[in-house]
Order: structure tokens, then C-alpha cells, then sequence
């Protein structure tokens, strides 16, 4: 199977001051995942924040990963990635799979499997397990909008908190 191009050219700096702009989304609560796939030399994964739900019909999310990044190149010759929705109690993994380098391999510290459908790896005790073909790519300033198609949601940890990401640090929601 042929990957798609990312499509989309780069934006012109404009607008806000990246200061600014750092500031105002620090304010804005993400969910935190693990996005993982597959290659040359095995099994990858990286923290990501920047993910979100993009339409029900069919099922489709999009990750942002920017350009500089290893998973950047490795998921320019990949065909699937694996969102792994991580739980309040997993902060853990998700500075594991932040900080490691090219030369650390995360998946010896964290219990893992492989995904049954694309092989990329799924991290057991992730709150919920998104298995994504990857549909396309679009290039959007410093990053590519990885855009995948959603063939398999699980929730693994229905009663566990998610972990959440704003003003620099992690947090926890809970119910009322």
C-alpha cells in the first residue's frame, strides 16, 4: 500500500507572537495518549496531546506531530498508528514516552502487545485504545495532521480517571 502525501504547504508566520499564543493554550486542558506504530525498526511510540475526535461517520481522529520528531519520519512510511488514552495513574508513561530518546527503547519499561489488526503496539493498561489506519496527511506549519481512519475502539479501564494536561503540568478529572 502506496502512503499518501501530506498535502497543505506551510503557512506564513503571522498573527499572534508564539509567546503569547504558549501562554493562552497553556489554559487549555488536553487529554494526554501514547501514539504508536511500526517500523523499520520496530515498535515507537511518543506522548502526544494534540489529538482529537474529527467525525463520528465514520469514526475518524487526527494526531498533530511536528516535524522535527522521529515519529515524524517514521509515520511518513507507516499505514496505521494506535492512540493509547492514558488513565490519571499512568503520568509515568507519559514523561517515559516524551523524554526517550533514539536510542532508549520505552516498550522495555511499560507491559505492551501487539494490536491484532495493525501489529502497532497497544499499552495494556491505557484507559482506551484507538486503532487507526492512517487515511492521510496534511502539513499544517511545523507539523503533519496524521489523519486515521478509527478500526477498532476499546475502553480497557472504563472507572479510571484520564489524564489531563494544562498550565504545564498533569491533572486529574474527576466526577462530581
Amino acid at each position: 500500500m502506496v502512503n499518501p502525501p501530506a498535502t497543505g504547504a506551510a503557512v506564513p508566520p503571522r498573527g499572534a507572537a508564539v509567546e503569547e499564543f504558549r501562554a493562552a493554550m497553556r489554559h487549555f486542558p488536553t487529554g494526554v495518549t501514547v501514539l504508536t506504530t511500526t517500523g523499520p525498526a520496530g515498535p515507537h511510540g511518543m506522548t502526544a496531546n494534540a489529538v482529537m475526535s474529527v467525525s463520528l461517520r465514520p469514526p475518524t481522529v487526527l494526531a498533530a506531530v511536528h516535524h522535527d520528531t522521529v515519529t515524524h519520519a517514521i509515520l511518513d512510511a507507516a499505514t496505521s498508528f494506535t492512540v493509547n488514552v492514558l488513565a490519571a495513574d499512568q503520568e509515568d508513561l507519559a514523561v517515559l514516552f516524551a523524554r526517550s530518546g533514539p536510542d532508549e527503547d520505552p516498550f522495555l519499561h511499560v507491559p505492551w502487545r501487539p494490536s491484532e489488526l495493525t501489529g502497532n503496539p497497544v499499552l495494556t493498561q491505557s484507559v482506551a485504545v484507538l486503532d487507526c489506519h492512517l487515511d492521510r496527511r496534511v502539513a499544517v506549519a511545523d507539523h503533519t495532521l496524521a489523519i486515521g481512519a478509527v478500526a477498532t475502539a476499546r475502553v480497557h479501564r472504563p472507572d479510571a480517571a484520564p489524564l489531563v494536561f494544562a498550565r504545564r503540568t498533569f491533572q486529574t478529572v474527576t466526577r462530581p
